[in-house]
């Protein structure tokens, strides 16, 4: 294994952590009107303490952070040699990872304590393994804001610069940063390791002990996907106009928040009060009474005792942790950022997420513009398929099919049928 000790940037200059900062380090020296970078060291240490006490959990958060995204250097030195154990088929704990390091490094001094001895304390940080997640997100977030800051600062410098090319170059970094919402970073594992993830979960599944899947409420497609919404897995519903894909997405929607996973609909057609319309429509379906979603909507559709039953099966699931986000406009960067924010407030209570359903493909605004409709349709796939692995989820693409089938003999729709969002809106405007 390649040692750290050459790394460049980490040797007699390097930077002390906070709890052996003097009056007169480096960074507390400047201007007092200088801004103080956002950044939490303890959470940096509480995550790489997380690792150390076990090492087990680290495939759980290796595709949220690198080791780029710390703030402090000798916990990117450190980040990086836990992900050289790991690589190398290894289980990075507290000897490997000294190890890795190298001797030059473990002896240097941080300000009256050598990392060694920092890294030793780390496994004495109150970190709880089952929150590396929630430290990894918080630890890549910053980095997101402190990235986007320097961007924003290098536009407010005032030097020299030709605007066009400039421009250019801050939206580049801007879209590269806000991928690393969704972007997967590659998992290692070798054939051994992949091997016995396999039997673990063959074996669990033999003892009745796998975790259940999230159920979409129709049997036969249950049974189709395997026993349920798979996490990690697109699934994309294609359908004419008007033949029901919103009411089949507000359906599982539903379905995976009545069984206690968290269910986030993107609607970028209908409005919030359209969505919970339909839920209280196929909840009072439920209870035997048929009261359809467009009289719900209708001016003086319903009568008074309608609205009754109308409140009562909103009261039922008002509780349920579904959560609608409407308004269109919105690329997949936009829609897996604000996906990844809510993802991580029903994690901080204990709700793992279900399904994530994004209604309608051909309404998701393209980053730019596309010679070719299918070339736009990739774009959203493609985002929506690292949203799932990203949140480890399950997310239904709700897509509209354009008329091809209708001119074939075979009318089983392919690929190629589904619209995408590029040129029948932007060449409108053209």
């Amino acid at each position: 294994m390649t040692e750290l000790q050459d790394r460049p940037g980490f040797g007699a200059n390097v930077v002390p952590l906070a709890d052996f900062r003097g009056a007169d380090s480096d960074r507390s020296r400047g201007a007092a009107t200088a801004a103080r970078p956002i950044a939490d060291v303890d959470t940096e240490a509480g995550l790489i303490g997380c690792i150390l006490i076990q090492p087990d959990v680290f495939p759980l958060i290796q595709h949220l952070v690198t080791a780029e995204q710390f703030f402090e250097p000798v916990h990117q030195v450190i980040w990086e040699a836990v992900t050289n154990v790991v690589a190398a088929g290894d289980t990075p704990n507290l000897l490997k990872v000294k190890r890795a390091l190298g001797e030059r490094i473990t002896e240097q001094d941080l300000g009256g304590k050598s990392v060694m001895e920092y890294l030793v304390g780390l496994t004495g940080v109150p970190a709880v393994p089952a929150s590396a997640v929630e430290y990894a997100r918080t630890v890549q977030q910053l980095w997101q804001i402190r990235a986007i800051g320097e961007t924003a600062g290098q536009a407010a410098n005032g030097s020299g610069f030709v605007v066009g090319p400039f421009l250019d170059g801050l939206y580049a970094r801007i879209d590269q940063v806000r991928a690393s919402f969704v972007d997967r970073k590659v998992r290692s594992a070798s054939l051994a390791q992949a091997g016995d993830a396999l039997m673990a979960r063959i074996q669990a599944s033999l003892n009745g002990e796998a975790a259940e899947l999230p159920r979409s409420g129709i049997v036969a497609l249950d049974e189709e996907l395997g026993g349920g919404l798979a996490p990690s897995s697109l699934i994309t519903g294609g359908a004419r106009t008007s033949m029901g894909k919103s009411v089949w997405g507000v359906e599982v929607s539903r379905h995976v928040a009545h069984d206690g996973a968290a269910a986030i609909y993107h609607s970028l057609e209908m409005p919030s009060e359209q969505v919970v319309a339909r839920l209280a429509s196929s909840r009072l379906l439920d209870l035997g009474r048929e009261i359809p979603f467009s009289r719900i909507m209708k001016r003086r559709g319903v009568t008074s005792d309608d609205a009754h039953a109308v409140a009562g099966a909103l009261h039922d699931v008002r509780n349920y942790p579904l959560t609608i986000e409407d308004g269109g406009g919105r690329t997949i960067g936009d829609i897996a950022a604000a996906s990844d924010r809510l993802a991580n407030a029903y994690a901080r209570k204990g709700i793992p997420l279900g399904v994530i359903v994004i209604d309608h493909a051909h309404i998701v605004k393209p980053s730019r513009a596309f010679k070719r409709e299918d070339e736009g349709f990739k774009e959203v796939a493609d985002g929506a398929l690292a949203l799932a692995k990203h949140l480890d989820t399950c997310v239904l693409l709700l897509a509209q099919l354009n008329r091809g089938t209708e001119g074939r003999d075979d009318k089983r729709p392919s690929l190629a049928d589904l619209r995408g969002p590029a040129r029948s809106r932007r060449t409108r405007t053209q």
